[in-house]
């Protein structure tokens, strides 16, 4: 789920001065693992960003659903484009590989046959080479 939002905060520093930061929303997500999936993106790609709503899944019932749901957050509004676009890209991944079956295949190092959806040998391993394996 998308849902645009800009939030401006003042944050006073350590020596006392008031700083302005516009933050984004970017995600949205009834799933709490799949925010959290969301933030991995990001931080790989080193765009600064927070889970809000992370733990409020207990206030449910007290408070309107929608508001209790774990919430993507950038701290830079310059990096929302971006990060967007690697978010809709890791959904896109998904998306593509849901219904996807694997081949089974064998260990080059020691020859034991491993299910196509592991990327590592169960009985020695060694990390899969699409190449050669």
């Amino acid at each position: 789920m998308w849902f645009c939002s800009v939030a401006s905060i003042k944050v006073i520093s350590s020596l006392n001065q008031v700083q302005q930061i516009n933050m984004s929303r970017v995600f949205v997500d009834e799933q709490l693992s799949w925010v959290i999936q969301a933030k991995c993106v990001l931080d790989d790609a080193q765009i600064p960003c927070y889970i809000k709503n992370e733990f409020a899944s207990s206030t449910a019932g007290e408070v309107p659903f929608l508001e209790t749901w774990p919430e993507l957050w950038v701290h830079k509004q310059t990096d929302s484009i971006r990060a967007k676009q690697l978010i809709d890209a890791w959904q896109a991944t998904l998306k593509a590989t849901q219904d996807t079956t694997f081949e089974p295949w064998k260990c080059s190092q020691c020859g034991e046959l491993n299910e196509g959806n592991f990327a590592l040998c169960w009985s020695c391993g060694k990390v899969l080479d699409p190449i050669t394996d």
